[in-house]
């Protein structure tokens, strides 16, 4: 438990300085704190406001969570480092920056508490409302003195150094360098409320270490603020001596990156929004001077919260993109985001399936040339054929001829039946009834706007009515040749509306196999097209077994490396908060969220280190079938990560916004069966390949065998050489 609570005690301290520029980046953390101690007193107010934040907020007990993000305490953290740069370090100062601390907190909560209801952060505020109570306050505080700030700065230079650091940290901060990157690095080192290029310079490697793209953004942001404040005022060095400046640096990190996807867009709100900030510092100024109150980070508050309340307003979607899960990091957001697009970008909330077992044909398709056209062009119509092609046995002459005459049909997903029409008989073959159009037909909710249609049902096979709920795969009715039908098939829709004869609506299917020949492939959220072989992905109990990791499953790896090293280690299937299932790793403390759908087995997302054994699980396992196919592949794309060169990567996320030259691929193919029909042994191999502008750069392959109703054994292999070996088990 004191363990525990030491670890979340330690990420909140680090990720108060970090969440200043919205990271999660130990580094970065690190090389912010330490710039913050370029004045020793700011730094070491900053310091314990913060510290004293985590701890009220621990004893209240607060979300341990949001504790560990810092939620909690970077506001504390901005309150202590603004009022150690102002004020003689006292007993009476003391008392004011504790006060601050928890006052602060009061008022996060609050803020966050009213703000959750537009979805909107609350930033800065609770930091501002807090200084401006205190600077009012302290006024009427005879022992809260202010100080003479670069003086001071001096003496505990020399306190720490002697004569030696003073000349040493002078001469650094006065380097002659072109005043644009003058300017730039102390408006970086306005964020900690300093002005010198020192401060300015660490945050700047640590920005770089961080994000490229948070890097670029501040540039812009940066430069359109310079330019638009130069040209209006003539001066723009008072913005970063009042620590205003740094309001257009974390305005463009924040929409540019963070809130929202890196995007072209994204970059041309920020030099929308760039001017706007300029008359909020102007204007702000002037209403808040009668006060005598600070700017600080209010016009960078301000713009945020308004934009991010614009773009919830919205009813039209393509451009710029609000993060839809963060990842405290702009590449990282980009590239979850373009993965997840190219995986699940067609996939709709609600999965259909086939609506019937085995392997049929699509007679027609969307906009057919028979009967799809106009309103009713996004319909489907199934039948079975034999090796020849032919939909009936010979002669042919009746419907029990015909080979899917009286086959089950099935809900295609979960829903409510709300429309049925029985009692019709079926036609002779080569005839049809006009006046029935549609024949014995089911009508199922599955959504609000979302019913399938299941039409030219057999008479009285129907096995449900209006109210009943059905299951996904429920047999519903058999295959007739009722209403518009010369001979038997099925027809199937989507519509918006529950009525008979309602418009079609385009939908896919959320996953089925098609057959050309005896080649086989997957397609996942599609519509089958006119004429493909169609059927719904067969499960091998084998696979489905070995992959059915549920919360509180150990599963124990034997681990032997190239060099013939061994080590045990211990997975466990856990799940969150939000009911999301991950495996998790004690060792490393990594975790790779998975989902496994009963078709499918795939990776979502990964946290830890990328040189963990479940990171190259996560990559090697990222998507399997959970049914065999003689060497079929199964397709995917892998978010960029450390299987690229670091440099070629970082040019990458220079780039990425506008253009992504790189990418990771992801293949699995099964290989080897030892039975059709009940296998115990199988074989699949992975290989990822990371790609730049098309070509190959490097592969590395995955070698999974399943057998015993396991994974029984794992092989990573690079070059055809073998890194690891892995033998699994599930019990000790």
């Amino acid at each position: 438990m004191i363990k525990e609570s030491l670890h979340i005690f330690q990420k909140a301290f680090i990720n108060s300085y970090a969440q200043l520029f919205f990271a999660d980046s130990k580094v970065f953390a690190w090389l912010l704190l330490i710039s913050s101690f370029i004045s020793p007193t700011t730094g070491l107010s900053g310091l314990i406001a913060t510290v004293a934040a985590i701890v009220f907020a621990w004893w209240m007990g607060l979300n341990r969570i949001l504790l560990s993000y810092g939620t909690f305490s970077y506001n504390a953290l901005m309150v202590g480092l603004v009022l150690g740069g102002h004020y003689h370090f006292s007993w009476g100062f003391l008392l004011v920056l504790l006060v601050g601390a928890v006052f602060s907190v009061l008022i996060v909560v609050w803020l966050n508490t009213v703000f959750a209801k537009y979805a909107v952060p609350s930033l800065s505020l609770s930091f501002l409302l807090t200084l401006w109570l205190i600077t009012l306050a302290i006024r009427g505080f005879s022992n809260v003195n202010l100080n003479e700030r670069d003086l001071f700065r001096f003496n505990e230079w020399y306190l720490l150094g002697g004569s030696r650091l003073v000349e040493w940290m002078t001469a650094l901060d006065q380097l002659e360098i072109p005043q644009f990157l003058e300017v730039y690095l102390k408006s970086l080192s306005a964020v900690f409320f300093q002005y010198n290029i020192i401060s300015g310079a660490i945050i700047l490697i640590g920005l770089l270490i961080w994000s490229r793209i948070g890097f670029l953004l501040s540039a812009l942001g940066f430069v359109i603020g310079y330019f638009f404040y130069y040209g209006l005022s003539g001066e723009f060095t008072q913005l970063y001596y009042s620590y205003i400046g740094f309001n257009f640096i974390l305005t463009a990190i924040a929409l540019g990156g963070f809130y929202l996807i890196p995007s072209r867009a994204s970059f041309i709100l920020v030099v929308i929004v760039m001017p706007i900030i300029g008359v909020f510092i102007t204007g702000l100024n002037q209403l808040l001077g009668v006060w005598q109150l600070p700017l600080y980070s209010f016009p960078f508050a301000l713009t945020v919260i308004l934009t991010i309340l614009l773009l919830h307003q919205r009813t039209y979607f393509k451009r710029l993109k609000l993060v839809p899960f963060q990842y405290y990091s702009p590449e990282k957001n980009l590239y979850q985001y373009t993965n997840s697009f190219v995986r699940f970008g067609k996939a709709k909330g609600i999965a259909l399936r086939l609506p019937f077992f085995g392997e049929w044909q699509v007679s027609q398709g969307y906009d057919g040339a028979i009967t799809h056209k106009k309103e009713w062009r996004y319909a489907l119509d199934f039948v079975v054929v034999d090796e020849t092609a032919h939909t009936f046995k010979i002669p042919g002459e009746i419907v029990t001829d015909f080979y899917c005459y009286n086959l089950p049909v099935m809900s295609p997903a979960d829903g409510y039946v709300c429309e049925v029409a029985d009692g019709i008989d079926d036609n002779g073959i080569g005839e049809i009834d006009i006046k029935k159009n549609w024949g014995n037909t089911l009508v199922i909710k599955h959504a609000d706007g979302l019913y399938t249609k299941l039409s030219h049902l057999k008479r009285d096979s129907l096995t449900v009515k209006v109210n009943d709920y059905v299951k996904q795969g429920q047999i519903i009715a058999t295959v007739g040749n009722s209403g518009r039908s010369p001979e038997p098939h099925l027809h199937f829709q989507l519509q918006a509306t529950p009525y008979i004869g309602s418009e079609t609506m385009q939908y896919p299917l959320a996953y089925f196999i098609t057959r050309k020949e005896q080649a086989y492939q997957l397609h996942e959220f599609e519509v089958p097209q006119e004429g493909a072989h169609v059927h719904h992905p067969i499960q091998t109990p084998l696979l489905v077994n070995a992959l059915n990791f549920v919360p509180g499953k150990k599963w124990y790896l034997q681990v032997s490396d190239a060099n013939a090293q061994k080590s045990t280690l211990v997975w466990e299937c856990m799940v969150d908060a939000y009911n999301q299932t991950y495996l998790y790793c004690a060792k490393s403390k990594a975790c790779a969220y998975f989902v496994n759908n009963g078709t499918v087995f795939y990776f979502t997302t990964f946290y830890g280190s990328k040189k963990s054994l479940l990171y190259e699980f996560y990559i090697g396992a990222h998507k399997i079938l959970l049914g065999y196919y003689q060497h079929m592949a199964v397709k995917d794309d892998i978010p960029l990560s450390s299987f690229h060169h670091p440099v070629l990567l970082w040019l990458q996320d220079m780039v990425a916004p506008f253009y992504q030259f790189m990418q990771v691929e992801y293949q699995s193919i099964f290989e080897e069966l030892d039975n059709e029909y009940a296998p115990n042994h199988v074989v699949i191999r992975s290989t990822i390949s990371a790609l730049v502008a098309g070509k190959t750069l490097k592969q590395k392959q995955h070698l999974f065998t399943f057998a015993n109703g396991c994974l029984s054994q794992w092989s990573i292999l690079t070059q055809g050489n073998t890194l690891y070996t892995v033998s699994c088990n599930d019990q000790l």
